[in-house]
């Protein structure tokens, strides 16, 4: 309190009227959690008539100016304030001219502290971001440093320079300060003027985005979208059919996407909604009715509705597949293809963006079906992103350095007992200040719930909850809310939860069976050490997992860890895949299948 009050008061010794601060306080603490900027106080006293603070008034200065000699004086204080900082820029110029010597390179010309085309190439490399063409020809090549040394995309590394204020929305801006973030994460700081800026052609480019989780990738795809439709005129139209849409693999992960997109959405007066199978469609058919300009969806209901003519795609010119890979491993690749030809064509002037925690060489094949010479953006894996900058354009798995990975070679029946004996230690940790977060894998939905119901008898009763595929939507939401704020901290899940969920603070993950594929285990564990914080992950190996050991292993040393001995005891050797997504079943040659198909191990479904 005595933060926001000392805001006000410095607020109020610049303003040239009295004013009632009476339940300012209150409301600021209310609609902000207790935590209050400046901007907010403002906004607030400028409703007011009077200022109040603890019971006493609180008066400004006792001159009898003229309400329009105090108009004249800050007009002037702002001019002159505007003056000075024009004469400091000037200055800083002059000086950094006369010091840059013989620099030939163009810098592009912003304000502030932005990035130059001079710099933009060290700022990549500390931040392993690197810009590729479509292709890795010679030709792609060529594109690839052209695209480098491009102006119109150079990173976009804080919110107030001038070139950021062109392309992106202000309203956009002003929510990303006010919701705490400083400047924009390394994939938004690149993929924004990528999205944002055309080309030489004229036309925004599509855009591949690879970056690990917790990156930021929802506002990388969603800001420049929401900003192209805020932009486009819907005059004359009686009715609003979507003009974006978010395709997503799993509830959860679209309901996730659909709260920031409403968010900043809504700054703009643009509509969205959220559609997934598991609830009535009566709801979701009432609402596009009604009509709505962004919808995320899952494969499954949006085709139902679709096929049922409540959905018109034929408008939707900004098209986001998020964790593209994910949704054709599903077996949703028929879906998309049939979603997408229901939407605007490319050569109509639709934008595609696809983002996910992994490329792999197959299935980026069929995604560039959907795209027009799309820029490729990797951020932050070390496997693609080598020590001297340069890409490394392969599909290697490469998990998270900052989770310390501890895998325990077990036998099934002493793996319950083990895991009572890691929650001894890590729970207690557990405060309602200060939640300590631990999320724990089951293979199939019945040992989740098993699970759950045992650690409930153990002593955890209230602490546990879970979510999987047995589970309504309505409970899966409930229980992700109350792991999320710390009301139970120990979250049993199947791989529904593996893969893109904002899950923030999670302190430690535990792998009580591994997952089917060495892929999963990475997805798992990068639930946590997300957003540049550490982690810990435990893995319960079982003798019958063997098959994994050499894969396993792998993936440690990528990550500057050293395997176990019991683990080296299975050999180190890794089977011969036919294909690097699907295993043994994919098609030979390593090309992608020609028909998805559906394959549930007693597991989630859409």
């Amino acid at each position: 309190m005595d933060s926001v009050i000392k805001a006000a008061k410095k607020i109020l010794k610049k303003s040239s009227d009295p004013l009632n601060l009476k339940d300012v306080l209150k409301k600021v603490a209310k609609k902000t959690d207790g935590k209050a900027t400046s901007d907010e106080i403002e906004k607030w006293i400028n409703q007011s008539d009077k200022f109040t603070i603890d019971g006493k008034t609180i008066s400004l200065s006792k001159s009898k100016k003229r309400k329009s000699d105090d108009v004249d004086d800050k007009a002037a204080k702002k001019a002159a304030k505007k003056a000075k900082k024009e004469a400091k820029k000037k200055k800083k110029a002059s000086s950094d001219s006369s010091s840059a010597g013989d620099m030939t390179e163009t810098s592009v010309s912003t304000s502030g502290d932005s990035l130059t085309l001079a710099d933009c190439e060290q700022w990549r490399k500390e931040k392993k971001v690197v810009l590729k063409a479509t292709t890795d020809d010679e030709e792609g090549n060529k594109l690839s440093e052209a695209l480098k040394k491009n102006e119109a995309y150079v990173p976009y590394n804080n919110f107030t320079s001038d070139r950021i204020k062109k392309c992106v929305h202000e309203a956009f801006l002003k929510q990303c300060k006010k919701n705490g973030f400083t400047s924009p994460s390394p994939i938004q700081a690149q993929c924004w003027p990528v999205l944002l800026n055309p080309g030489s052609d004229g036309k925004r480019r599509d855009i591949v985005g690879i970056a690990e989780t917790g990156s930021g990738k929802t506002l990388a795809f969603s800001v420049p979208a929401l900003t192209a439709l805020a932009n486009e005129s819907v005059a004359g139209k009686k009715r609003r059919t979507p003009r974006m849409l978010v395709l997503s693999p799993t509830r959860e992960l679209a309901m996730q996407s659909h709260v920031v997109i409403e968010e900043y959405g809504s700054l703009v007066n643009l509509k969205s909604m959220c559609v997934f199978g598991g609830v009535p469609k009566y709801q979701q058919v009432n609402d596009l009715k009604k009509g709505m300009d962004c919808v995320v969806a899952t494969p499954g209901r949006i085709k139902d509705l679709i096929n049922d003519g409540a959905c018109d795609l034929s408008r939707v010119s900004q098209l986001v597949l998020d964790e593209a890979d994910r949704m054709l491993d599903m077996g949703f690749e028929e879906d998309v293809r049939y979603i997408i030809s229901q939407c605007m064509d490319k050569e109509n002037g639709r934008q595609t963006a696809m983002f996910s925690a992994t490329w792999p060489a197959a299935i980026q094949q069929i995604a560039l079906e959907y795209m027009v010479n799309p820029v490729r953006v990797y951020v932050g894996f070390e496997a693609i992103v080598g020590s001297n900058g340069e890409g490394v354009m392969d599909d290697s798995l490469s998990a998270n350095k900052r989770v310390t990975q501890n895998v325990e070679v077990i036998e099934d029946r002493a793996r319950e007992a083990r895991l009572r004996s890691l929650l001894q230690k890590y729970a207690k940790k557990h405060s309602k200040k200060s939640p300590y977060r631990i999320l724990i894998f089951a293979l199939y939905k019945k040992e989740a719930a098993r699970l759950e119901g045992n650690l409930a008898r153990a002593g955890y009763s209230g602490l546990v909850t879970s979510i999987h595929g047995d589970k309504s939507q309505d409970a899966r939401t409930q229980a992700l809310q109350q792991f999320k704020d710390g009301t139970c901290p120990l979250l049993v899940a199947t791989d529904v939860a593996a893969r893109g969920l904002d899950i923030p603070n999670v302190e430690l993950v535990i792998n009580y069976t591994f997952p089917l594929t060495i892929e999963d285990y990475v997805h798992r564990i990068g639930r946590t050490g997300r957003a540049g914080k550490t982690g810990i992950s435990f893995t319960f190996f079982q003798p019958g997992d063997k098959g994994h050991a050499g894969e396993l292993q792998q993936v440690m040393k990528q990550a500057g860890q050293t395997p176990p001995e019991a683990l080296m005891k299975f050999g180190s050797t890794i089977k011969k895949k036919e294909h690097k997504l699907y295993g043994n079943f994919g098609p030979r040659g390593g090309g992608p299948m020609k028909k998805a198909v559906k394959i549930t191990f007693d597991s989630d479904s859409e």
